[in-house]
């Protein structure tokens, strides 16, 4: 594992320490802070997978030509970018999986606010006289 690699997963499991946190009730998001978070998460993950569409533009080896020269650094661009670990397509997935669990952590907020809000349109209407 590179250390990108290992930066990303590290990432990657630190959010999805605070999501579970937010779940469990431990963790409270600002509504204007939730909403502009997701709203810049949802932009991000449009670019990301544009950037990602773009990986297999770059991985076109037969377009380097027949001299067995070509041929290697067409392999290597391939490699380098649709590979295994280490390529910028897997670093982009990666780095989508993050952002999808950042923003599962701020929507939690979402969540919250509607069940708060039902709870107390249910108790209002308890309350209120008989028409």
């Amino acid at each position: 594992m590179t250390d990108t690699t290992s930066g990303l997963a590290d990432n990657l499991t630190y959010w999805r320490s605070l999501r579970d946190q937010a779940n469990a009730g431990e963790l409270h998001v600002e509504a204007d802070v939730a909403v502009a978070c997701d709203r810049a998460f949802s932009d991000y993950l449009e670019e990301l997978d544009k950037m990602f569409e773009m990986t297999v533009g770059l991985s076109s080896p037969e377009g380097f030509g027949e001299l067995p020269s070509a041929q290697m650094l067409g392999a290597k661009f391939h490699r380098l970018a649709i590979g295994e670990e280490g390529s910028a397509s897997f670093a982009i997935k990666q780095q989508i999986e993050i952002i999808k669990t950042m923003r599962e952590f701020f929507r939690h907020y979402f969540a919250s606010v509607e069940a708060t809000d039902t709870a107390t349109a249910v108790t209002v209407e308890e309350l209120s006289p008989p028409k």
